[in-house]
């Protein structure tokens, strides 16, 4: 009896821990009216990343740049690229992003026998040889994150140069945040020089056209995500779906 009281008790507390949640969220603004629940965007605000002090956001100039009052972290940099630049970047992106995972990375002459390898095959390659934890993580940083920027920044911009907002705007930004934070191309450039310097001396190593492809690519992946998020969220500001 008395342990079936406590719980009562517990759930009585947590019930209005709940509800004072939920008014105090309704006071704020946060949610709608006669849906505690129903979590409201503020897209004229954004949150400092490593802190999350709330700032109100505004139009920044070419090469301006906000940073955070208390932690001194980036809020967002204006950019030369307009939407329709950045569309451009991310449709060059996929292009040469393709072209680098059917295309050799690197041709392997040893006594003769020439070998090209693709990246396919090195994950592959990698994985059979019992090593499956580094052709994880290889796949994912050289190819799935790649890939999911490159696919939710085409998402995103072709609807706001066309002068609506796409679908699932927030959470596809959201989603743009998180993977562009592991989208590691250039660590695969530096690792696949690193290996190709260090075979030199075994066998001829000739780069391929998956090599420069992949050079390319960190290079407009680095334009595309120096012009950040901050301009995006503004474009899309009070346009339709």
């Amino acid at each position: 009896m008395q342990t079936r009281r406590l719980v009562q008790a517990s759930e009585g507390r947590a019930s209005a821990v709940l509800a004072a949640a939920r008014r105090a969220a309704f006071a704020a603004g946060l949610c709608a009216d006669g849906d505690a629940t129903a979590v409201r965007t503020h897209p004229q605000l954004v949150t400092c990343e490593e802190c999350d002090a709330v700032y109100e956001r505004r139009r920044l100039l070419s090469g301006e740049l906000a940073r955070c009052a208390r932690c001194g972290a980036v809020l967002g940099r204006g950019h030369l690229l307009a939407v329709d630049g950045q569309l451009a970047l991310a449709a060059g992106a996929l292009l040469v992003f393709v072209l680098g995972n059917v295309s050799d990375i690197v041709t392997l002459d040893l006594g003769g026998v020439r070998s090209q390898v693709t990246l396919f095959e090195s994950i592959w390659a990698t994985w059979i040889s019992g090593q499956e934890v580094v052709a994880l993580l290889a796949a994912a940083t050289a190819f799935a994150f790649p890939l999911a920027v490159i696919l939710l920044r085409l998402y995103v911009l072709m609807p706001l140069v066309a002068g609506r907002r796409a679908r699932g705007f927030v959470p596809a930004m959201r989603a743009l945040r998180w993977v562009t934070r592991w989208s590691m191309v250039e660590v695969f450039m530096f690792g696949t020089l690193v290996a190709i310097v260090r075979m030199a001396g075994l066998a001829s190593v000739v780069p391929g056209v998956g090599i420069f492809s992949y050079a390319v690519l960190t290079v407009l992946l680095a334009a595309n995500q120096a012009s950040g998020l901050h301009g995006l969220w503004q474009h899309a500001e009070g346009l339709p779906e």
